[in-house]
């Protein structure tokens, strides 16, 4: 099976300070759906009062991963069973309005194209692997 994992060491603290606090949503925000920030009004005191944010310093982290096709025993090559790659995909589905929305109001280009974004292919490190004579 293909895989990335990255595991990082540390102590997260609580950001209290409120620049830190909209500046860390606002980069959550924009990795997610870059334009959303500008787009949508800023938060509420309330909704910031309500939201909390950690920040953790990267001083140790260790990465993994596992790419390529399946790495089958050499005896498993002479069975007649499937072996291969089978991709697992992630990717954004069509935007859906909210059900309250005013007539009129359009969703805006940056949703739209954040929807029609491709998935990932087969090339992709993530994708899970079938092995002969072992079930996923």
């Amino acid at each position: 099976m293909n895989y990335r994992s990255a595991m990082v060491f540390g102590v997260a603290r609580l950001v209290t300070d409120p620049a830190e606090q909209v500046l860390a949503l606002r980069t959550i925000t924009e990795h997610l759906v870059p334009g959303q920030w500008s787009y949508a009004r800023p938060p509420s005191r309330k909704e910031l009062a309500a939201t909390s944010a950690l920040a953790l310093p990267l001083a140790e982290a260790s990465v993994k991963f596992r790419a390529g096709g399946p790495s089958d025993e050499p005896e498993d090559y002479a069975l007649d069973i499937w072996a291969g790659v089978m991709p697992v995909t992630t990717g954004f589905g069509k935007p859906e309005p909210d059900f309250v929305l005013r007539p009129g109001i359009d969703t805006p280009p940056h949703i739209v194209n954040r929807g029609a974004l491709a998935p990932r292919d087969s090339a992709d490190p993530l994708a899970a692997h079938v092995h002969r004579g072992h079930r996923l």
